[in-house]
């Protein structure tokens, strides 16, 4: 486990661990308490190892039921209530003048920034992965082809290193992620090279080892390129969670204050901001503000370094439960200062380690999982 400091958040990084919770069939059953999380039948002993570390603490008596959140949907609708609060203050722009003034155009100028990255963060990551995908049956094709002439070639010449490699291979293929099939393609080639009169003599093996060597070069362009598109993706959110961040400290630091020192001297602008501000869903105690911190990150399969959409991130202390989507992202907001225990569940692999927290006030924190398949070949 690695934990890296920044000024203002740190990441940990959580990866696979020792315990699973096998192939399960998947079914929602409600637990005796009418729970609306997701529950699954498990085949074997873990079940009862998946109960004590994931399944939230209920009460019967008290009712207290886990809320289901999207995390992009609800950066969203903050977004959306910001640019709100700006038409109303750029409505009555007459009762700000100076400082004031800039206060209310650095919102809007925030707004602007935010209306750019929700317009790529929006976009379906399966565009990202579109190019990646298509490319890769054919180049697993190739490397499947690859390693059996590696074989024949190994056989007739008696070269033990090229048949290990290309036994091993052959076995690994279905189950690797995407850079070591690529790295598999480069050794194969490697190792195949001084053999091009042995080749030419099995057939026509010359034209398709210049063929394979053209994949490659063409499969490395399309990881670099997925890579990137994802790293951008990746900073915008964190783009987009330092902005929500500034955007809440200016209304509460500056703009809710300017606007009531105008309550008597422009009280239609002061009912529709305070009205506005007011609307806010908090996950606290009823009376409780929202708190200022969240807890945000990726789930990726380990294997193959795809995210995985749709994984259960709980916190053991609240009823909450948040779902990732197709980018494998996922945050809880409006938390208080306090030690929080991170749990991840998505069907078909094991269930890792949780993460404990300690989050500091008007702090955010990044914990990313890496999940291990329980059977990488239906993954």
């Amino acid at each position: 486990m690695t934990l890296i400091h920044h000024t203002h958040s740190f990441s940990l990084f959580t990866l696979t661990g020792p315990m699973g919770v096998g192939k399960c069939l998947k079914s929602w059953v409600n637990p005796p308490w009418h729970s609306p999380l997701p529950f699954y039948r498990l085949k074997h002993s873990n079940f009862h190892w998946f109960m004590s570390h994931f399944v939230l603490t209920a009460n019967p008596l008290s009712q207290v039921l886990p809320v289901k959140t999207n995390a992009m949907r609800y950066k969203t609708d903050r977004i959306n209530k910001y640019k709100a609060l700006y038409q109303i203050l750029n409505q009555y722009a007459e009762a700000f003048e100076g400082e004031a003034l800039a206060s209310v155009e650095s919102l809007g100028t925030l707004n602007d920034r935010f209306s750019a990255l929700v317009s790529n963060l929006t976009r379906p990551v399966s565009l990202v992965y579109q190019n990646k995908t298509s490319r890769r049956d054919s180049f697993i094709e190739s490397l499947q082809q690859a390693v059996k002439l590696g074989m024949a070639v190994a056989r007739k010449t008696g070269n033990t290193a090229l048949m290990d490699a290309a036994t091993n291979y052959r076995r690994e293929i279905g189950r690797t992620s995407d850079h070591k099939l690529y790295e598999m393609a480069l050794h194969m080639n490697e190792l195949l090279t001084p053999h091009s009169e042995m080749m030419g003599s099995l057939g026509n093996q010359t034209a398709f080892m210049v063929q394979f060597a053209n994949q490659i070069q063409e499969f490395s362009q399309t990881l670099s390129g997925t890579g990137l598109s994802l790293n951008e993706r990746k900073s915008g959110r964190r783009e987009l969670n330092a902005l929500l961040t500034e955007c809440n400290q200016l209304l509460i630091q500056e703009l809710d204050g300017l606007v009531a020192t105008r309550k008597h001297t422009h009280g239609e602008l002061y009912n529709l901001y305070t009205t506005m501000r007011m609307n806010r869903r908090s996950r606290s105690k009823v009376g409780e503000k929202p708190g200022l911190s969240d807890i945000s990150g990726m789930i990726t399969n380990a294997v193959t370094g795809d995210p995985v959409a749709d994984a259960q991130i709980t916190l053991a202390q609240h009823a909450t439960v948040t779902e990732t989507d197709d980018d494998g992202f996922f945050a809880h907001e409006e938390l208080h200062e306090g030690t929080y225990t991170v749990g991840c569940f998505a069907p078909g692999y094991h269930v890792p380690e949780k993460a404990t927290v300690k989050l500091g006030y008007d702090e955010s924190v990044e914990i990313n999982f890496a999940l291990q398949p329980i059977d990488p070949m239906l993954n």
